[in-house]
């Protein structure tokens, strides 16, 4: 797997539109860190994905536990569930592993361009030409991609039914806003 990147360390990192991965990783002290793989480079987080996801539906007005909460209720009875860490700009991120699992890795939805089956893993490749190989299959792994565009398309759903309430409420109270 090749990359072409500047690393450097950070001690916050959020979650952004640019970002394609969290891949855990461990210190020579045994300290669990995040590699945070972006459109444009990398940056080792001193904290693990689970607390970057956390920090992030924070920053975006939740928690990873609203946002697990909410997946559930969209995605019953479904397991390894992703998490939509902002809704609003549709950031939603795929597990490698269990969700509250420390050390999971997550792949962004939006950047997956294509899964190809590498014995019992998969190589995914970013819209930006990364490739990556991860030790997941390609089927378990289109199945989680399936589950996130469920959940991303719900929520995309329930604004836009909420928009329509607003412009038949709109309509039937005040027919002089035309």
């Amino acid at each position: 797997m090749k990359r072409n990147y500047l690393l450097e360390i950070k001690k916050q990192e959020f979650v952004t539109g640019l970002t394609m991965a969290l891949f855990p990783h461990y210190t020579n002290t045994g300290h669990l860190q995040c590699t945070v793989i972006g459109a444009f480079g990398e940056n080792i987080v001193e904290k693990s994905p689970l607390n970057v996801l956390n920090e992030s539906c924070e920053y975006y007005g939740s928690s990873f536990e609203g946002r697990l909460k909410s997946a559930q209720q969209i995605l019953k009875r479904q397991k390894n569930l992703p998490i939509m860490v902002s809704i609003t700009l549709e950031y939603c991120m795929i597990p490698l592993g269990s969700p509250l699992k420390k050390d999971t890795a997550w792949v962004s939805f939006r950047y997956i361009k294509q899964i190809d089956p590498k014995g019992a893993n998969s190589i995914i490749t970013f819209h930006n030409g990364v490739q990556l190989e991860v030790n997941i299959s390609k089927d378990v792994l289109e199945t989680r991609l399936n589950k996130a565009a469920r959940l991303i398309s719900t929520y995309q759903l329930r604004q836009k039914m909420n928009k329509d309430k607003r412009m038949i409420n709109l309509i039937a109270e005040d027919p002089e806003e035309y």
